[in-house]
């Protein structure tokens, strides 16, 4: 049980809110635990628990997502020879940028990972390479994810669509800048690799082609098949926090028009 805090270190913490320039609310955000007041809420598990793939370090190392770890190495080795980037080179970016990646996440998250460093020597580098592999393996998910092409992920339709939810997932984000120091090319092709991927998570009206169980991991995200992804000059000006906040920026623009890939 953690020991309660004593009236004077009450009295210090509110002091440094007092003499703070900013609150919390308004500092930036940073990849948390979904609040346990939405935890308790029923069934709501399912947006931010991952089922096959978890990315980011609140749900790695879950008995029960062995497999993904297993495709994420093969997604990732697979990314590093398509990009013709040496691993070490990758890896090396991550490490000395460790610190500032690490502050985009809550303090719990990082402190929870530390429980385990089985395999490693440092709980950095057990992040950095963490970073690393979920980064490149999610770049190469952005790009190559897609149910009418299943075969370029190696594995399965309907496990295609499973991973295409997971990683849009509450709990199971990466920082941009992960991503943006991985990248094979300019950043603004990250972006579009981002919003493509986005494009093709979108059904307006359900598939017959697509299978029962794809039908149950696989909502249909536009809700009822009334909003189209759009993007004005205001969201393309803006660096995404991560993959969802994209997501996010693109649903907040005027609906009904496509996305344009200029």
């Amino acid at each position: 049980m953690m020991a309660s805090k004593t009236i004077k270190e009450n009295i210090l913490e509110l002091q440094r809110y007092i003499d703070s320039e900013h609150t919390p609310q308004s500092s930036r955000p940073k990849i948390q635990r979904v609040p346990q007041y939405l935890r308790n809420r029923t069934k709501f598990e399912e947006h931010y628990t991952p089922k096959l793939v978890s990315i980011g370090p609140i749900h790695h190392g879950k008995t029960d997502l062995k497999l993904g770890e297993k495709y994420k190495l093969m997604w990732a080795a697979e990314y590093i020879k398509n990009t013709r980037s040496l691993q070490k080179n990758l890896h090396k970016k991550i490490a000395e940028n460790f610190y500032e990646l690490m502050d985009h996440f809550s303090d719990d998250v990082s402190i929870s990972t530390s429980e385990s460093l089985e395999g490693y020597n440092t709980l950095k580098e057990k992040l950095s390479w963490m970073l690393f592999v979920d980064g490149c393996s999610l770049l190469h998910i952005l790009e190559k994810a897609d149910l009418d092409k299943p075969g370029d992920m190696n594995i399965k339709r309907d496990q295609v669509a499973i991973v295409m939810v997971d990683v849009l997932l509450l709990e199971n984000q990466l920082p941009y800048e992960v991503l943006k120091l991985l990248w094979k090319d300019d950043e603004s092709e990250l972006i579009k690799s981002m919003r493509k991927f986005l494009n093709r998570c979108y059904w307006d009206t359900p598939d017959e082609s697509r299978s029962e169980k794809e039908k149950d991991v696989v909502p249909n995200i536009r809700g009822e098949g009334e909003h189209s992804v759009s993007i004005t000059n205001e969201s393309q000006s803006k660096t995404p926090f991560h993959l969802l906040d994209l997501l996010h920026k693109l649903n907040r623009t005027t609906s009904k028009s496509k996305v344009q890939y200029n």
